[in-house]
């Protein structure tokens, strides 16, 4: 197997074991993966899907309220049944007051950081900031959907440069999903700053899908050539037992071949950059 680190799995409800999970890892040729709490299920967002735009929020609101804890805690209990493939990151509609609160105890159950979409809030909103505090806290990463949506939602509140408001926060390390495509070079530069101004990486990007394959190679070469390679991390956007990594990490494979990566850095993007970020030991 190789070393490959997915650090952008969804979990497609909780129905699936452990043992499945890993399984599917196995035929992905992934050894290690960032499993995401899971969102709607799928009859929700049906229901979703049918109702006019100004209810669909506070529809999508009640559900995470109702489902949260649930979800993280199954994505938790994965990872400590299987601590050396499968590590959980929480939910939480960041907005809710009692959001902190849901992060700590997902923490104290095993999760090792966050997932956030920006659903009607942008990045700077002031209800949020009691999340980025906590998470600060707790000594844990933010993956942050950044880019666009495509489904309904607005995908204004996911533009990178909005993320900057996390450098209020300097302990507070977050990832970018999807290289924010299409909004990419603007990814590149607001991930760019703190290394090259600051000195200081807090801000790092995942080459997970996103961009077409056309896009990508343009997109990933920018990112290769002007960002420190710690920054740059692997993903694949999967969910949970789909073969759709596979394929993922052989258009990855080809892109790399394209630009001349070496074996080195394809080992600092695929496995080493997540293993730091995560605060793993190889």
């Amino acid at each position: 197997m190789r070393d490959i680190f997915d650090t952008h799995v969804h979990a497609k409800g909780s129905q699936y074991t452990s043992d499945e999970l890993v399984k599917a890892m196995d035929a992905n040729d992934v050894r290690r993966m960032c499993l995401i709490a899971p969102m709607l299920e799928n009859k929700r967002r049906e229901k979703l899907s049918g109702l006019p735009p100004e209810k669909q929020i506070a529809e999508r609101v009640e559900d995470w309220d109702e489902n949260i804890p649930t979800a993280n805690d199954y994505v938790a209990r994965m990872a400590k049944e299987k601590p050396d493939r499968i590590l959980g990151l929480c939910m939480v509609d960041p907005v809710h007051p009692d959001s902190p609160v849901e992060v700590e105890r997902a923490v104290e159950k095993g999760c090792v950081g966050l997932k956030l979409f920006n659903i009607g809030h942008y990045p700077w909103d002031e209800r949020v900031f009691g999340v980025y505090e906590k998470a600060e806290e707790l000594g844990i990463p933010i993956l942050f959907h950044s880019g666009i949506l495509g489904d309904g939602r607005n995908s204004r509140f996911h533009r990178p440069a909005e993320y900057e408001i996390i450098k209020c926060w300097p302990n507070l390390k977050v990832l970018l999903a999807h290289i924010s495509w299409p909004w990419t070079d603007e990814a590149i530069a607001t991930a760019g700053m703190g290394p090259i101004f600051e000195k200081k990486a807090q801000i790092y990007i995942d080459l997970t899908p996103g961009a077409p394959l056309a896009w990508r190679e343009d997109a990933e070469k920018k990112a290769f050539d002007y960002l420190p390679d710690e920054i740059i991390l692997f993903g694949t956007d999967n969910s949970s037992v789909s073969d759709y990594a596979s394929r993922v990490i052989r258009d990855q494979d080809h892109i790399f071949d394209k630009l001349k990566i070496s074996r080195e850095r394809r080992h600092k993007f695929y496995w080493q950059n997540a293993m730091d970020f995560w605060g793993l030991k190889s």
